[in-house]
């Protein structure tokens, strides 16, 4: 059972007085204090402080279909993507994905009991999403097929239709058409292996292409476009999460994290963060051995924006955060 244990003044309208409230988690165990003013989420101080961590240096074990969900070589984690919606939001908030693949995002909507909406271009993606779903028994969030931009902007015309967040994974330029070092490579007392001339699995950003060599104008152009759509649903106040890796191409190393905040603080919202996921499972490779240094890289970046408000929270709203976080603690 939650537990009171700060009041504040009684205030004019003679409720809202809880400050803290001791949050307990289902076996019985301290969560630590939880605030009713809490505008972001559903955590305690205690979980607060955890979540603002700038690295996260976790390898996620396979879980909800990975051999599936695999086919997608930019998939995420659902317990990474539900770590980010319960830092970001509060249980029920709409949860929207602009490239949303294979659905991990859509799948940490369930799993943190928020509700989630995606945008996916290509067919074969949103099958494996509903068929991991059939499999592991999880009721399907909303999915339309389409290019993001028309969708966003056929739901920005209904002025009622806003997002409390936005997670997504951004598709990736030219990474279809990045090799590996060719030639094999061999451990003492094995056979040599080829697998370092195997190209990424990423698929281009734009399935429909002949072109293979995308230009990093169109590339950027497509995130300028969707964004800027997702800027307009976006509530004030609340935040957008970009995951994006950089890259290794040419003979140069390419900063897409870097342009990624370039482009959205051009549409105007506000940079808060760069999270480091360091995937500690991800296999090393061998680029260029005996020739050139070139990274192997293991990390990628979770660029964390926030979309301000022109003008603060009234009183009235206060309260009424407050009041909904009242809720939410009776419940648990």
């Amino acid at each position: 059972m939650n537990k009171i244990i700060e009041y504040l003044p009684v205030n004019s309208t003679g409720v809202n007085n809880i400050k803290k409230i001791e949050l307990f988690s289902k076996n019985g165990d301290s969560r630590g204090f939880y605030d009713l003013a809490n505008q972001v989420n559903d955590l305690t101080g205690k979980e607060w402080v955890f979540s603002t961590k700038s690295v996260i240096p976790k390898g996620y074990p396979p879980s909800f279909q990975l051999n599936l969900r695999n086919k997608h070589g930019g998939q995420k984690p659902p317990e990474l993507c539900e770590k980010l919606i319960k830092t970001f939001t509060k249980e029920k908030d709409l949860i929207l994905d602009p490239f949303c693949g294979v659905g991990g995002t859509l799948i940490a909507c369930n799993l943190s009991n928020r509700n989630g909406i995606g945008i996916e271009i290509n067919q074969e993606w949103i099958d494996i999403y509903h068929n991991v779903c059939k499999i592991e028994s999880i009721p399907p969030q909303r999915v339309i097929k389409g290019d993001s931009r028309e969708i966003l902007r056929n739901f920005s015309e209904d002025p009622n239709f806003m997002v409390d967040f936005i997670l997504t994974d951004v598709p990736f330029w030219k990474m279809d058409t990045i090799e590996k070092s060719k030639g094999t490579y061999k451990k003492v007392g094995e056979e040599s292996k080829g697998i370092y001339s195997d190209k990424s699995k990423l698929t281009r950003f734009n399935p429909n292409s002949q072109d293979s060599q995308q230009k990093k104008l169109e590339w950027e152009l497509l995130i300028k476009e969707t964004f800027s759509e997702c800027f307009t649903l976006l509530k004030p106040g609340r935040y957008c999460a970009v995951f994006i890796g950089n890259m290794y191409n040419e003979g140069r190393y390419h900063l897409l994290n870097a342009d990624i905040a370039r482009i959205l603080s051009q549409i105007g919202y506000v940079l808060k963060s760069e999270i480091i996921w360091y995937d500690v499972n991800k296999k090393l490779h061998l680029y260029g051995i005996n020739y050139s240094w070139i990274p192997s890289i293991v990390h990628q970046f979770i660029m964390v924006f926030r979309k301000e408000r022109s003008e603060k929270l009234t009183q009235e709203e206060k309260d009424k955060i407050r009041a909904k976080n009242l809720q939410m603690t009776e419940k648990g």
